[in-house]
């Protein structure tokens, strides 16, 4: 499903990217917005459907929300943003399962506190960023 999913967004990036950007002018260049966010809504709704069930609710939205806010933070191109949150999405997850191997704790206090301090630490850098550029 993960596949499925992966290889749907790659066909839909371009209208899914330019009805997020400027939804007025991809519906007048016939971009259906309404056919391009349903369609969104369905590939979210499954990969949520499919983590919830092995991670939990909490952690699917601390997986979801906290590395792309991350990646926002230092990054304001689009594909940039997307290699971003994976990368820390990922980086989170495996060192969250790498450290509860050795821990009683369970997994998802680590990944979860794992992704806050990537975002706290996107955040100091992207005031840098904002620092330098003034």
């Amino acid at each position: 499903m993960a596949v499925l999913i992966s290889c749907v967004l790659v066909l839909v990036w371009r209208p899914l990217l330019f009805a997020s950007v400027d939804p007025e002018l991809a519906a007048a260049r016939g971009v259906r917005i309404s056919a391009v966010s349903i369609g969104f809504m369905v590939l979210l709704g499954l990969a949520v459907a499919m983590s919830v069930q092995v991670v939990g609710a909490l952690l699917v939205l601390s997986l979801l929300v906290v590395p792309a806010a991350a990646a926002l933070k230092i990054s304001h191109r689009p594909l940039t943003v997307v290699l971003l949150s994976m990368t820390f999405g990922v980086t989170s997850a495996v060192a969250g399962i790498m450290i509860a191997i050795t821990g009683t704790i369970p997994i998802s206090p680590y990944i979860t506190t794992i992704s806050f301090l990537i975002y706290v630490v996107c955040l100091l850098i992207g005031r840098r960023q904002k620092a330098k550029r003034r």
